[in-house]
């Protein structure tokens, strides 16, 4: 779902979240304008006020001056029509409805972007070391065989963030989420927008935006909706409780809509891995070594001390921790990190970008509370 994520006030996380979005629409409009073929649609997303706290929140946005083309701020009534169906029987939503947001097939946009003449992709093997030679990082397989090597790397790896002794340090949280998949239904087919409540949900899909399987007639259409939020889960397994748990949080919220559907099943389960403030990881990864002599002593809060400036595995950066928001995020970010490559750090856009996301933070937070942290070999 391509979506921002709002806070009743204005904050950090909702300025990122915000141009993480608004970099995405361009990124991707950019892509099509190329000829690229990503299935998507800018249908919009409606976020309902579907509790106590939506609702405030609901209010607070209300009373703060966004664009029309941003984002909207849409009553009960106003909120059923672009939905175009009754959303449930005993219960009017507010919403704040995103009018350019809505759905994207991420393997058409992985394939888009990757299909650039600068990207050499080797796939069928599995990067499990990485060894620092003269100013050359080499990288090796499960075999102990140099796969590819490289004065800059950058690890993305997604869940297996921690697998390499040179980022096993950060932290994070790997995160299981499953999707189902539903038939619409004459009725369900009616609904025009993404709708976001405790979960998503997308209008009908064709079969081939739903699916990795071979495409089906347009005319079977499904639904996806979810998803699972499964803590600590690395290495998930689709399940029929998953699916009880989207078709029963569907239920709860759209219950007409959910009676109309048939034949749920398993859409796909992958992990998303996430950090302890939701802010993604984009930056050069620390010389922990370094960070452990030099800042030992933060917790004592001497303030007129000198400190010396970070030193960095040379070379070595990472983009990931990207949680559940990543499709919007990871582009945005990635756009940070070619700048930093690149000392190309005018904008102030960048460099609070690059602070929110510094590889170090929860580290600097270790030493000024005096925990003791591990250091690399």
């Amino acid at each position: 779902i391509i979506s921002p994520k709002m806070t009743a006030v204005q904050s950090i996380g909702e300025d990122f979240y915000t141009q993480s979005f608004l970099y995405t629409l361009s990124q991707l409009e950019k892509l099509k304008q190329q000829g690229h073929q990503i299935e998507m649609d800018n249908c919009g997303v409606l976020q309902l006020a579907h509790n106590a706290r939506e609702e405030k929140r609901w209010h607070a946005l209300k009373k703060r001056q966004f664009s029309s083309q941003f984002i909207q701020l849409l009553d009960e009534h106003e909120t059923q029509q672009i939905a175009g169906i009754k959303l449930h029987t005993d219960q009017a939503y507010k919403s704040c409805y995103f009018p350019s947001g809505g759905w994207i097939q991420p393997a058409s946009f992985v394939k888009a972007l990757s299909s650039h003449s600068n990207c050499n992709i080797i796939t069928e093997t599995t990067a499990l070391k990485l060894s620092k030679k003269s100013h050359l990082w080499h990288i090796y397989n499960k075999e102990n065989q140099c796969i590819g090597q490289a004065e800059v790397v950058i690890v993305a790896n997604g869940k297996d963030l921690f697998q390499f002794k040179q980022t096993a340090f950060l932290a994070g949280l790997p995160i299981a989420g499953q999707t189902t998949t539903a038939v619409s239904s004459a009725y369900s087919r009616q609904l025009n927008t993404v709708i976001g409540h405790q979960g998503y949900l997308t209008p009908a899909l064709p079969a081939s935006a739903s699916s990795q399987a071979a495409p089906e007639p347009t005319t079977y259409q499904k639904h996806i909706f979810g998803a699972t939020y499964e803590r600590n889960q690395s290495k998930p397994t689709l399940s029929d409780a998953s699916n009880q748990e989207n078709i029963n949080c569907l239920k709860h919220y759209l219950p007409e809509f959910t009676k109309s559907l048939s034949d749920f099943s398993s859409a796909h389960i992958a992990v998303r891995m996430t950090t302890p403030d939701r802010f993604p990881y984009a930056g050069a990864i620390p010389d922990l070594n370094f960070y452990k002599e030099n800042y030992s002593d933060l917790h004592q809060g001497k303030q007129w001390k000198q400190y010396p400036p970070a030193q960095y595995q040379t070379g070595l950066f990472v983009l990931g921790g990207l949680g559940s928001r990543g499709l919007i995020t990871s582009g945005f970010c990635a756009k940070a990190l070619c700048n930093l490559l690149e000392n190309q750090l005018k904008s102030d856009q960048t460099m609070q970008t690059l602070i929110n996301t510094h590889p170090a933070r929860f580290i600097i937070k270790k030493l000024k509370r005096n925990q003791l942290i591990d250091s690399v070999i």
